[in-house]
């Protein structure tokens, strides 16, 4: 319900930006991404150290209610200002409280589950995600449309979107504050652990936050799953920043199919999204976790070889739809690896680390696409990333086989 939210909450935001001349519209849509991504980049890390201090299911509850005040307090603000600015440091709000939310979410899930099922707990997770995404987004356009908010309740439909949204957000706060977790206690060894610690923090300053941080960077390094999950990154930003900059104006203006078909070939993909995460839920068990991951990699790689080659609409959406089939299972695989190789109290501040890492590198990356497609040709572009991905994926591949076979040969001496 909470990610359902998120979503209704950016299309009323960018209906709201719509009000306005079209001229000011991309400056306007940029800074909104501005301000989306700045929580994340800013205190991703320490939003995981705080996280680990406290009680994780009181920090999904209260994001959510504070959620829930921000989405009624923007169009109070935006019908009473008619200024967008003070809308936008709403969002910076919000969207930082979205970052404490997902980072307890994510940490708590082993705290709800046996062990053996985390893999699945994770697909379900994954699957929901998608699915109330891709809701949140179609259902959200539709809401914003609809006339009968006008004519019965005399509001904009992008008004009744944000009092949508804060029902979605105070109906999942209801819902968590009912779950029943058992999470463990604070050993005294590190008391400052406990919510308390906050005030220790500031006292501390900079010097203790490096050193939880540090901490967690060590167990990255020390542990060799979590490393592989860190490592795995630099792919997911390599494809992720290909796909953005090359493949929606290749389909938008190249292909001439326009918006429309921007957003039916997304859907294709959301689909192939929720396939993915289906099948890692149904089958996952039966495989190497890291051998998936990087087997999806190579199909990705060489869907993004073959992109260049594609001149039908019906060949594009296959390949979409493989892309995001193969995608799930990557983001499956990280969730469930850093769950069963990072330590209780130091979870929270390993996905942070993960998703600062994420965004930090796809804003390069996505920079890096857009400066070198000025020099060279979109096509060589999509065949050297694609090979590059698939041929990394396939070293590593190998890497762990030797590894397994070495393990097996001194096993047996």
């Amino acid at each position: 319900m909470s990610q359902f939210g998120d979503k209704l909450d950016y299309i009323a935001l960018v209906a709201i930006i719509g009000l306005f001349p079209k001229e000011q519209a991309p400056l306007l849509l940029s800074q909104m991404m501005i301000f989306i991504t700045l929580p994340v980049l800013i205190f991703g890390p320490i939003a995981g150290i705080l996280v680990d201090r406290w009680h994780k299911k009181t920090v999904m509850v209260v994001c959510d209610a504070l959620r829930t005040v921000c989405a009624i307090l923007i169009p109070v603000l935006f019908l009473t200002t008619r200024n967008i600015y003070p809308v936008f440091a709403v969002v910076f709000f919000m969207f930082l409280l979205a970052l404490f939310f997902n980072a307890a979410r994510s940490a708590i899930i082993p705290n709800l589950v046996s062990k053996k099922r985390i893999l699945t707990a994770n697909s379900v997770v994954n699957f929901v995600g998608r699915g109330a995404t891709f809701m949140g987004m179609l259902i959200g356009g539709i809401i914003v449309d609809l006339h009968i908010w006008q004519k019965v309740f005399g509001i904009a439909g992008w008004t009744a979107a944000f009092i949508l949204d804060a029902v979605t957000f105070a109906a999942s706060a209801v819902l968590l504050y009912i779950m029943k977790v058992r999470l463990p206690e604070v050993p005294k060894a590190v008391e400052h652990l406990k919510p308390k610690g906050f005030f220790m923090l500031l006292k501390g300053g900079l010097s203790r936050m490096w050193h939880e941080l540090l901490h967690a960077l060590k167990m990255i390094v020390r542990e060799k799953n979590l490393a592989f999950v860190m490592g795995t990154i630099l792919l997911m930003v390599i494809a992720g920043s290909v796909i953005y900059i090359l493949v929606i104006p290749t389909v938008q203006q190249e292909m001439a199919w326009g918006t429309s078909g921007v957003g039916f070939l997304a859907a294709i993909g959301a689909i192939g999204l929720l396939l993915g995460a289906y099948l890692t839920g149904i089958f996952g068990h039966h495989f190497d976790m890291k051998v998936l991951m990087l087997v999806c990699f190579i199909i990705i790689g060489g869907a993004l070889v073959l992109f260049p080659i594609l001149n039908n609409f019906l060949l594009f959406a296959l390949v979409c739809f493989v892309c995001g089939t193969a995608i799930s299972p990557v983001f499956i695989g990280q969730d469930t690896l850093i769950h069963h190789y990072a330590d209780e109290l130091v979870r929270g501040r390993i996905f942070s680390i993960r998703d600062w890492i994420l965004n930090g590198l796809f804003a390069l990356g996505a920079a890096l696409v857009g400066i070198l497609s000025a020099v060279i040709s979109k096509n060589y572009l999509f065949v050297i990333f694609g090979i590059c991905v698939a041929s990394m994926a396939t070293i590593a591949w190998l890497i762990l086989a030797r590894g397994k076979s070495n393990s097996i040969s001194q096993s047996h001496t």
